[in-house]
Parts: C-alpha cells; sequence; structure tokens
C-alpha cells in the first residue's frame, strides 16, 4: 500500500472520476474525505471505503463558495490532524456554441472547474505549509491542452487550471509541497455520455455517431475508464512522485501527446 495512513481529500469523489479515485486512494492505504455537492452519494462510496478497513469522513462542499471550502479543511484537520493530498476534481460542463453561449454558462464553468480548484488548493496549502508536505493534484482535461468544439467555456476554464497547477508548483515547492495535474481524455462516465446527447442535438446526429467519432480519435483504441484516471492519480500521490511537480500528465490514450 502506497498511501498507508495518508489523508486524502476528495472533492467531487461521490461519483464518475472522483468516485474512482476515492476507491483507488483507499485501497492504496489512504483515510478519505469526500467533499462533495451530494453527501447522499459521498455516503455510498465512504460505506465501500470503510468497508475496506479505512476511515472516510463525508463533507457537504460547493467547491465555488468560500465558506464551504473552509469548513471542509476545518472538519478534516479536527478529524485527522492534517491533510497529506488534496484531489481537486470537481468539474461541471454544459455545451452550447461559441457564439450561443450565455455568461451564465461561462460563469457556472469558471466558478466550479477554476475557481473551485483556486479556492481548494489555497485552504489546503495553508495547512500543508505548516506540515512542510503535500501533493496537490488538479484534474484538467483533454480540453485544457486543445480547443474543444461547443466547450470554449469549459476549454478555457481547464487551461485555467493548468496556469494555476503551474504557478502553485513553483510557489509550493520551498515548502514540500507537489502540485500536478492530470488531463483525462474521452472517459466513461455519465458526464460524457450527456455531452454526446448534447453534440449530437447541436449537430443533427446520434449520439452513438458522436460516440464513435471520438473513438476514432483513440490510437489505443478505447474508451478511458475512470480507473485509468485514477491509477495515474494514485501514482502522483505516492512517494514514486515526489521529484514530479508542475506536471500535466496525458490519460487520453494517445490522443494529445504535449
Amino acid at each position: 500500500m502506497t498511501l498507508a495512513d495518508k489523508i486524502a481529500i476528495v472533492t467531487g469523489g461521490s461519483k464518475g472520476i472522483g468516485k474512482a479515485i476515492s476507491l483507488r486512494l483507499a485501497k492504496e492505504g489512504a483515510n478519505i474525505v469526500i467533499a462533495d455537492i451530494d453527501p447522499e452519494g459521498g455516503e455510498k462510496v465512504a460505506k465501500m471505503i470503510r468497508d475496506m478497513g479505512r476511515k472516510c469522513l463525508v463533507v457537504k462542499c460547493n467547491v465555488s463558495n468560500f465558506e464551504d471550502v473552509e469548513q471542509m479543511v476545518e472538519k478534516t484537520v479536527q478529524e485527522f490532524g492534517r491533510i497529506d493530498i488534496l484531489v481537486n476534481n470537481a468539474g461541471v460542463s454544459s455545451m452550447a456554441p461559441m457564439v450561443e453561449l450565455t455568461e451564465r454558462d461561462w460563469d457556472f464553468n469558471m466558478d466550479i472547474n477554476a475557481k473551485g480548484q483556486f479556492l481548494c488548493s489555497r485552504a489546503v496549502a495553508k495547512q500543508m505549509i505548516k506540515q512542510k508536505s503535500g501533493k496537490i493534484i488538479n484534474n484538467a482535461s483533454l480540453a485544457a491542452k486543445r480547443g474543444a468544439r461547443f466547450l470554449a467555456h469549459y476549454s478555457a476554464s481547464k487551461f485555467a487550471v493548468l496556469g494555476l497547477t503551474y504557478t502553485m508548483a513553483l510557489e509550493l515547492a520551498p515548502y514540500n509541497i507537489t502540485v500536478n495535474a492530470v488531463c483525462p481524455g474521452i472517459v466513461e462516465t455519465d458526464m460524457i455520455r450527456r455531452e454526446w446527447k448534447w453534440e449530437a442535438e447541436i449537430r443533427g446526429i446520434t449520439p452513438e455517431e458522436v460516440r464513435d467519432e471520438y473513438l476514432a480519435e483513440i490510437p489505443l483504441g478505447r474508451l478511458c475508464q475512470p480507473e485509468d484516471v485514477a491509477g495515474v492519480v494514485a501514482f502522483l500521490a505516492s512517494k514514486d512522485a515526489d521529484y514530479l511537480t508542475g506536471q500535466a500528465i496525458n490519460v487520453n490514450g494517445g490522443m494529445e501527446n504535449h
């Protein structure tokens, strides 16, 4: 177990990629804090983690809300005394051609995907600085490396995540805190299935045709699974990645290589 007795916060840890990350870090020995807007879903994952013999705390948290984030950190430190790992996973999407995007669409994506990662990282980093150690892992996207059709606002928010990642890595390195990002490709989750439906409606084709087009772009010939992302996050959280910081690791089956 590479993370024995470590304390890890996973935002958006109740489903999809976040659920897979929570379970994988627990499998590696970590005790988990699931910070999620859906505490009922979080408790279902928490039961699975406790069944492994690990501790799990569920905290209701809207990552774009300052008070929620501060409470998340406070409750974690009260319960466990420290924070070793933060996985900024919580994210949202919506879809429309750029000229039809509303200000509300823009703000919704920016508030959760970019501001949320900033607020959580800032709050947790203060605790990690006291400890003089820590790992922060940000969930970015393939859309942080290249534009994504009908996702201008989402892509912009994920490019912002990489800028935040690179800068935090520089500022926090003196405190033995590493900061990295993962950039998943086409991950088979409810979120991407919803996006296939949206794109199909915009383009006048079927969701299956949208899916097949994306699949054809993947050199490895299969969609990314949440567990594929979770494995890379577990590595970045481990001692094996102690000399990695300021990196944006692709997990996309070969779709993008920079």
